[in-house]
């Protein structure tokens, strides 16, 4: 009995080392499509519009499920030939089917396939908000990059810089209140944004390389007039801002505004897989699979974990800085957010938002989000 209770001991534990170094480097290459991967994919239309009128609108999934067809707050709705907005929850049914506030969607015709689209607003700050604004090119060691300028009758700027894998028009439901407050703004691009040049690397570096666009969109405010400066990252956007203030940043910047800031990116890896299934199985992946799959993915792609966690270099921030974060992200959690405060209580304000996903505050609680905006810019930039 104790031969046979020992063979099953050591059977045992050589299938767990297997099953953790097979599924270790499979989950690495799959954390590597997702951390690291530049290519943009083309995003589908996933609903198709029931119903449509008496300012309301029903939309239901083609295939699976779509979370943001029952997440709160106001949405973009995209279906091709045109554009709309959507609000409160009004109904929902038993096949999937979601009823919406139609805030706006002309044209909008019943079996018109249609997706959400959390930014709200698409096109350039005229054709969304009715905002006059300049197309810009400035550069970086890298090259030639891209932006929007709007002006404004202060000498304080923001910079605005979008997360991976999106576009300048993430910033667009920001910019109206910032240029109604009379801000100067810049709304750039960088590395590895479509159409632009990519990073030596051709992967993602989270802030090691991306800083210097925004360096260099500093610079050019401040040649353009800026007295002080204000750096506004969405997502991701936070880590590059982090990377260059952690050097040497101008000392006209006085503060930052961080929406839903990806800073910890060990810990968005981790949330990210404890939402996956194991293949086949469908069993949840063990936290344990995970850790290996991290060790194994800084073998193979040459990552750094320690060099992407901003957090653990708070001690190094001299500006202010105003967060803004949703209770309900399931890409960033809020617990990032919540540390990084809690590392710097004397500079660092978050303000949570119940019930608000990823880079969703302003769509949840859009008149909170828009006064600490606004209030934040004149308390470090008036």
């Amino acid at each position: 009995m104790i031969r046979f209770l020992s063979g099953l001991f050591w059977t045992v534990v050589v299938l767990l080392i297997l099953f953790h170094l097979v599924g270790g480097w499979y989950f690495s290459g799959v954390l590597a499509d997702d951390l690291l991967d530049v290519t943009v994919e083309p995003v589908e239309r996933n609903l198709v519009v029931t119903e449509a009128g008496d300012g309301t609108v029903t939309l239901r999934p083609l295939a699976d499920e779509v979370s943001e067809l029952t997440e709160p707050g106001i949405w973009g709705l995209d279906w091709g030939t045109g554009r709309g907005r959507v609000g409160e929850i009004v109904a929902t049914a038993e096949d999937g089917s979601v009823t919406r506030s139609l805030l706006e969607g002309a044209g909008l015709e019943v079996g018109l396939t249609a997706r959400l689209d959390g930014w709200v607003y698409a096109g350039d700050p005229q054709s969304a908000r009715e905002l006059p604004f300049t197309d810009i090119e400035f550069a970086s060691p890298l090259g030639t990059f891209a932006g929007w300028r709007l002006e404004g009758d202060k000498t304080t700027w923001v910079v605005h810089v979008h997360g991976k894998g999106t576009t300048r028009e993430e910033a667009l439901r920001a910019v109206e209140p910032i240029a109604r407050a009379g801000y100067p703004q810049l709304v750039i691009t960088y590395r590895n944004d479509d159409g632009f040049p990519v990073d030596p690397s051709r992967q993602y570096q989270y802030g090691l390389t991306e800083w210097e666009e925004v360096a260099a969109a500093v610079d050019m405010a401040v040649v353009a007039g800026a007295d002080k400066v204000v750096l506004f990252g969405y997502s991701t956007g936070a880590a590059h801002i982090l990377s260059y203030m952690y050097r040497e940043p101008a000392p006209e910047i006085v503060g930052l505004v961080f929406d839903a800031p990806n800073i910890d990116i060990e810990a968005a890896v981790d949330e990210a897989a404890g939402q996956r299934t194991l293949p086949v199985l469908g069993l949840p992946v063990p936290s344990t699979l995970t850790w290996v799959a991290k060790q194994i993915s800084a073998w193979r792609f040459d990552i750094d974990w320690s060099a992407w966690n901003y957090i653990d270099r708070a001690g190094q921030l001299t500006v202010r800085a105003q967060v803004f974060h949703g209770s309900a992200d399931r890409t960033v959690p809020i617990s990032v957010s919540e540390r990084f405060a809690a590392a710097r209580p004397d500079l660092v304000k978050l303000r949570q938002t119940a019930g608000a996903g990823h880079v969703r505050s302003w769509n949840v609680d859009q008149s909170a989000y828009e006064s600490d905006l606004v209030a934040f810019l004149d308390q470090v930039g008036g």
